[in-house]
C-alpha cells in the first residue's frame, strides 16, 4: 500500500526518532515537527490508522508508537536516504586490507572487525566460493504422507540429503512427477542460482507452494558442507536495549555460535538477491532472527564466484549507515581480491 505524504512524514519521523532514542514516539512530539503542521488530535488519528494498517505498533496502551517490520520495510524501500560513507569511515575499511598482508582469511576477519566497530553491529562474511558446482540430478523420495527427502547430486561429486515437510499429502505418483519435474528444472543450475529459480506458471499450477518449499530446502542443502563463516562483534548485541533480557538474547547468541546453521540461513536469504539484501525481522526464516535485521552485499572474485559480507543488528537499525558500510566493504573486498588474483 502506498502511504500519502503526511503518513510518510510521520513514519519517517518515527523511524528516525526511535532508532536514535529506543523509546516509543508519541503524538505530542510529532505535533512539534514543523513539516507536519497539524495538531495532536489529527496525528493521533493518523497513528491509529497506520497502526491498523500494520506500519506501526503500540507496545503499551498509553505509550507512543514504534515501527513494525512492515514500517521498517516501507522506510527502507521508499523513504530512506542512501548516504555515502564518510571519508574517515571509508579509510578505516580500506585499512583492513593493509592489515591482512594479502592473506584471504585475515582479510575477511579484519573486514568483519572493522565493519562491526564502525556500525556497532555483528559483522559476518563468507569466503569466496571456489568453482561453483552445478546440479547433476535431483531425486525425491517419500518418507511420510507429507514429508519428502530431496537427494541432490552435484557435478563435483557432492551429494546432499534434506528433508522437506511439504504441508500436504502426496501420492507416490505425484512424488514421481514432482521428482522428474524438479530434475529437469534444476539440472545444470549452479548452486548459487537455485534460489532464483521459479517454476513456469503454466506447469504444476496446483503445486507451486510445494515446489517453492522444495526449492528453498534444496538451495540451503547444496551449499558446501565445509562452509565457513567469519563473525565478529557478537558482544555488540549486549549493548542493544532490545537484548537486555536474556530470553531474547540467548537464542540469537546460540544461532551465531552454530556456524553451520548461520551459514545455511545466510545462504537461504541471499540466494534470492543479486548484490544487496536487506531482510527485516520476521522476513528472516530462522526464528532466532525475528528480532533482528540483516544487511548484506555480494563481493566478487576474479577466478571464483565471490561471497557475502553482512551486518546483523536489531530491527531498530541505522539502515542507511549499515547499507553504506556493507556496500563499501564489499567493494573494497572485490578490489583487493582483483589485485590478488591479477
Amino acid at each position: 500500500m502506498h502511504l500519502d505524504r503526511r503518513k510518510q512524514t510521520i513514519l519517517q519521523t518515527i523511524v528516525v526518532t526511535y532508532v536514535q532514542r529506543a523509546e516509543p514516539v508519541g503524538s505530542q512530539f510529532l505535533a512539534s515537527v514543523e513539516s507536519l503542521g497539524v495538531r495532536s488530535a489529527t496525528i493521533r488519528n493518523e497513528l491509529a490508522e497506520m497502526t491498523e494498517l500494520g506500519y506501526l505498533r503500540q507496545p503499551h496502551t498509553s505509550a507512543g508508537r514504534i515501527p513494525s517490520d512492515l514500517g521498517y520495510r516501507y522506510y527502507v524501500d521508499h523513504l530512506m536516504t542512501w548516504d555515502r560513507l564518510a571519508p574517515t569511515e571509508a579509510r578505516t575499511i580500506r585499512g583492513a586490507q593493509k592489515l591482512s598482508e594479502g592473506d584471504l582469511e585475515q582479510l575477511l576477519q579484519q573486514t568483519c572487525r572493522v565493519l562491526s566497530s564502525l556500525t556497532g553491529y555483528t559483522a559476518m562474511a563468507t569466503p569466496p566460493a571456489i568453482d561453483e558446482p552445478a546440479i547433476r540430478q535431483v531425486h525425491l523420495a517419500q518418507v511420510g504422507s507429507n514429508q519428502l527427502l530431496a537427494v541432490v547430486m552435484l557435478d563435483n561429486g557432492q551429494v546432499t540429503h534434506r528433508f522437506c515437510d511439504v504441508g500436504r499429502n502426496l501420492s507416490p505418483a505425484e512424488v514421481t512427477e514432482l521428482s522428474n519435474f524438479l530434475d529437469s528444472l534444476l539440472r545444470e543450475t549452479t548452486v548459487g542460482s537455485v534460489g532464483q529459480v521459479s517454476p513456469p506458471v503454466d506447469q504444476f499450477t496446483g503445486y507451486h507452494d510445494v515446489i517453492r518449499s522444495l526449492l528453498d530446502v534444496i538451495a540451503r542443502g547444496v551449499s558446501s558442507e565445509e562452509a565457513e563463516l567469519f563473525v565478529d562483534g557478537q558482544s555488540h548485541m549486549l549493548e542493544q536495549p532490545e537484548f537486555r533480557e536474556s530470553n531474547r538474547l540467548e537464542p540469537l547468541v546460540r544461532f551465531l555460535e552454530e556456524r553451520r546453521t548461520a551459514f545455511e540461513t545466510l545462504q537461504q536469504l541471499l540466494t534470492q538477491h543479486r548484490d544487496l539484501a536487506v531482510t527485516i525481522g520476521r522476513e528472516n526464516p530462522h526464528e532466532s532472527m525475528h528480532e533482528v535485521s540483516l544487511v548484506a552485499a555480494r563481493y566478487r572474485a576474479v577466478t571464483q564466484s565471490g561471497g557475502w559480507v553482512a551486518v546483523l543488528g536489531p530491527t531498530r537499525m541505522q539502515y542507511s549507515q549499515a547499507v553504506s558500510a556493507v556496500q563499501y566493504a564489499a567493494q573494497t573486498l572485490t578490489e583487493a581480491l582483483t589485485r590478488l588474483g591479477g
